[in-house]
C-alpha cells in the first residue's frame, strides 16, 4: 500500500543484493529503498504521529483517540495510548542506533551499526515496526520488550501471532503473524517467540539459499478496544475510525446477551460480543 516517496533518492541495489553493505552501517536512504521494494502492500500507509518524549513538547493526549508517540531516540521506544490504556514497545538493538530521521512521508528511520536497523510506521490502528536486515552477519533475533498495564499479559496465538489480554481475558492488543521478505520479494522464514512480556521475532535469513539483502521483517501491533461501559463507546469509535452509531448498535446487541462488544480493525472493521 505504501511507497516511499518524496525527497529520498533511491540507488540501484543489484550490486549488493546477495551480501548487503560491506561497512555494517544501515543508513536512512537504504531503509527507504528497502521499504519501497517490499511487495504485496505489506508496508502500511503512515499517518501523523504524536510528538515523542524526545521532542520535549508538552502535548496533551486526547483520551478519545489513539495516540502514537515515536521518539527521536530509538532507545526511548514507541508508545501507544488510548484512554487509560498505554503500551510501551522497545526497539531491537536500539543502543547502536543514531538519532532518528523522518522520511518525507512520515516514516521514522533509525540509522544503525550492526547490519540491521529499525523503521517505525505510525498507522491508524497502531504502529508498524520494521527491521531492515542488511547482511548475513546481522542477527536472526529481534526482541521487543513490552511495557503493559498491571494485570495484562502477552501470549502467543494459534495463528502464529500474539496478543495482550487483561485479567478478564479480553484482548487489548493483537500482533498479526510475522512476515519477512527479501529484496527480490521472496518470503524468508520467520516466527515469534513469547517469553514474559517480550515478543521476539526470529528471522531465519542466515544460510538461506539465494537470499537477497536487505531483508525487511515486521511485527504489526493493532490496538483493540473492548468496550466495558457505554460512556466510552464514542472513545472506541473514534480510536478505530468507525461511526459511533455502528458501535452503539453493537453495544445494545451485546448487552442484550449480557456481554460486551469487542471492536477491531484487523482485516477491516469487526465487532463481536465477549464476556
Amino acid at each position: 500500500m505504501a511507497v516511499i516517496a518524496g525527497s529520498v533518492v533511491f540507488t540501484d541495489s543489484s550490486a549488493r543484493a546477495e551480501t548487503g553493505t560491506a561497512d555494517g552501517f544501515v543508513a536512512s536512504q537504504e531503509m527507504a529503498e528497502a521499504l519501497s521494494n517490499v511487495q504485496g502492500g505489506l508496508v502500511e500507509e503512515p499517518v501523523a504521529a504524536s510528538p515523542g518524549p524526545a521532542t520535549r513538547e508538552a502535548v496533551p493526549l486526547d483520551p478519545s483517540t489513539l495516540a502514537i508517540e515515536v521518539p527521536d531516540l530509538a532507545s526511548e521506544g514507541v508508545t501507544l495510548s488510548v484512554g487509560e490504556f498505554s503500551l510501551g514497545i522497545s526497539l531491537p538493538n536500539a543502543d547502536s542506533a543514531e538519532m532518528g530521521e523522518s522520511l518525507a512521508n512520515g516514516i521514522m528511520t533509525y540509522p544503525s551499526e550492526g547490519a540491521s536497523a529499525n523503521a517505525v510506521v505510525p498507522v491508524g490502528t497502531g504502529v508498524q515496526l520494521l527491521s531492515v536486515i542488511d547482511g548475513e552477519e546481522a542477527s536472526e533475533t529481534y526482541a521487543y520488550d513490552l511495557t503493559v498495564p498491571e494485570g495484562h499479559r502477552l501470549e502467543a496465538t494459534a495463528d502464529g501471532g500474539a496478543r495482550i489480554v487483561d485479567q478478564q481475558e479480553r484482548v487489548k492488543v493483537e500482533f498479526e503473524p510475522a512476515w519477512a521478505q527479501d529484496a527480490n520479494g521472496k518470503n524468508v522464514p520467520t516466527r515469534y517467540a513469547v517469553a514474559g512480556n517480550t515478543l521476539t521475532q526470529i528471522v531465519e535469513h542466515r544460510n538461506l539459499d539465494g537470499v537477497a539483502y536487505p531483508v525487511v521483517a515486521d511485527p504489526l501491533p493493532i490496538i483493540i478496544i473492548v468496550v466495558t461501559t457505554l460512556a466510552v463507546v464514542a472513545v472506541a469509535a473514534l480510536a478505530i475510525g468507525v461511526a459511533t452509531y455502528i458501535v452503539l448498535s453493537w453495544w445494545h446487541t451485546c448487552r442484550a446477551m449480557n456481554k460486551y462488544p469487542e471492536l477491531s480493525t484487523r482485516n477491516g472493521f469487526t465487532a463481536r460480543c465477549v464476556r
